[in-house]
């Protein structure tokens, strides 16, 4: 117990609790991204913002994630200034390179996203992603990141035994892409974890775009690494460290956003609320706490959590 204290005391002070014993095999320069999106879900304020929340790396083993969040309007489901966060993250990456430099390869895992939306991920947020390579790429006078581009559905059917007559889990470690898997994707199962107990749940990862030229195996290698890199144990998670990070980030971005999901503040804030009034709102997002009903006088920064928290994982 007091192992697992050290380790979080360790992370959220900005330290590396371990890292793998043989290098990522990445195609070079990479930058690991993940993205969830969480929705309020049934509340008594009807018009309360989804939360959109991407977490990207910054250093060479990909242990160090650090987050950007935002509002969007209630129940959207593609993450609506993705380019402003990827902006965020791209800048800290530049910084923190000697020499500074931009990734070359960018290997995103989106979480949260049904079979149904896939379009619209393509349509909506691929673009996005490219818009800000593109223009910082201008910017810092760099080449343009190529981008891979994952989905990873955890909410699915799919259980895998070791043999037809047993009820055993499979091994950690094992990937399934023949027979079972969609015939015209790039999409493979993969159970990264060990569970002697109970019936373990695989991810199931769909590329959708692959501008790195990753081949099958080195794709599923390199996912199966990523699933050892979470600073919390030092044992596998059942879905990549991208994923399930993009996911507790937006668990604690609900923790911002409590008094609205609790309540209906449209006596407040008028029928004719919007995100921004969100957003400037005192006790919720990032407004200053206490003081009257109203937006405070400043500008609102987007990320709600304090300046001082942007370069350590205080989300996990």
């Amino acid at each position: 117990m007091l192992g697992n204290v050290a380790l979080k005391f360790n992370y959220r002070l900005g330290g590396t609790n371990h890292c793998l014993s043989e290098p990522l095999n990445f195609k070079g320069a990479t930058m690991v991204v993940g993205a969830d999106v969480t929705h309020p879900g049934r509340t008594l304020d009807a018009k309360c913002p989804s939360m959109a929340g991407v977490v990207a790396t910054y250093d060479e083993h990909a242990m160090q994630y650090l987050a950007s969040a935002r509002l969007q309007p209630n129940n959207t489901e593609h993450i609506a200034d993705l380019e402003g966060m990827m902006r965020e993250r791209l800048k800290v990456y530049y910084e923190w390179q000697d020499p500074k430099a931009l990734p070359r390869h960018i290997l995103f895992y989106r979480d949260g996203v049904s079979e149904s939306q896939y379009g619209e991920v393509r349509q909506k947020e691929l673009p996005q992603i490219r818009k800000a390579c593109r223009d910082l790429a201008a910017s810092y006078g760099q080449p343009v990141p190529s981008i891979c581009l994952v989905i990873v559905a955890k909410h699915h059917h799919a259980r895998f035994y070791d043999a037809p007559s047993s009820n055993k889990n499979i091994l950690s470690g094992v990937i399934v892409d023949e027979e079972v898997v969609a015939p015209k994707q790039f999409n493979f199962y993969l159970q990264a974890h060990d569970s002697p107990i109970a019936t373990a749940l695989n991810a199931h990862y769909v590329v959708l775009e692959d501008e790195s030229g990753y081949e099958a195996d080195e794709l599923q290698r390199l996912t199966h690494s990523l699933s050892f890199t979470g600073s919390r144990a030092t044992k596998g998670l059942s879905v990549c460290t991208p994923a399930r990070y993009a996911d507790f980030l937006c668990t604690r971005l609900r923790c911002y956003m409590r008094p609205a999901l609790e309540s209906d503040l449209s006596a407040s804030m008028g029928a004719n609320r919007e995100v921004n009034t969100y957003r400037q709102w005192p006790n919720i997002w990032n407004a200053p706490h206490g003081g009257q009903p109203g937006p405070p006088p400043r500008t609102a920064r987007e990320n709600p959590w304090d300046p001082e928290l942007n370069y350590v994982m205080f989300y996990l």
